[in-house]
């Protein structure tokens, strides 16, 4: 049944808090989308938006987050504590929106949290993404993706995509780079499947050397966008002002 949003179900949901009835709450919105529970939380009095957050399941929780009013996502995150918002939502975050959440912590609390990591590769990341000034593609980027040498065998290859891809929920382009990290093409992942004549294959001899479109850590996120829109483009490379991936 499709998830709605009515008075009715706000005076059931504020009663079920009322009484402690989790499983009744859980089960009212187990089907609702996070754009429609955001919705939902932005209706509620703090305590009772709190409440209901905390049911939630990590991952949805971390999507909902990302959906709610500035505002409402500030007190949910002041309601955490740094475990809390370490162990349950950054870790189901791509780096991106990690570093867009952290950034909106007092900055006692980003060092707690960032410190409280696991992954030390994401922390890592993290911490780079937020030096970058807010509004360019710096700041809007995400450090997950593909990427292989053009100097690899095919059976390398495909060995070091499954690690990088361990972390990532959709892929839309391999990147192909020199030993310096420059982009050199993009790898068709059908072709080397269809047409390999054998896992010693070298990358370099898979794809074709083209100039691909990207843009700098410090361009401006409008710019980002135009360029996106008039390209139809889904993801675009970032590089640095070496011209690195």
């Amino acid at each position: 049944m499709q998830f709605k949003l009515t008075k009715e179900l706000l005076l059931a949901l504020r009663e079920w808090i009322a009484e402690g009835k989790d499983s009744a709450i859980a089960q009212a919105i187990a089907d609702a989308h996070p754009a429609d529970i955001a919705e939902l939380l932005n209706e509620l009095r703090r305590d009772e938006a709190v409440y209901i957050f905390k049911i939630l399941e990590e991952t949805h929780a971390a999507e909902v987050l990302l959906e709610l009013d500035d505002d409402v996502r500030e007190n949910l995150l002041a309601s955490l504590t740094s475990r809390e918002i370490a162990e349950e939502l950054i870790e189901n975050f791509d780096s991106d929106d990690a570093a867009d959440v952290i950034a909106e912590l007092p900055e006692q609390k980003q060092e707690e949290v960032i410190a409280l990591l696991e992954d030390k590769e994401q922390a890592n990341d993290i911490i780079d993404l937020m030096t970058y000034e807010e509004g360019t593609a710096g700041a809007l980027m995400g450090s997950e993706l593909i990427k292989v040498n053009q100097n690899w065998s095919v059976t390398q290859a495909i060995r070091e995509m499954r690690k990088q891809a361990e972390d990532i929920d959709n892929i839309y382009t391999i990147y192909v780079v020199d030993d310096q990290d420059h982009i050199m093409g993009t790898l068709s992942v059908k072709y080397m499947l269809f047409h390999v004549s054998s896992l010693r294959s070298a990358i370099r001899d898979l794809f074709k050397q083209t100039s691909v479109r990207s843009v700098t850590t410090s361009t401006p996120a409008e710019e980002v966008a135009r360029i996106m829109e008039k390209y139809d483009l889904v993801v675009l490379p970032v590089v640095d002002d070496e011209g690195c991936l």
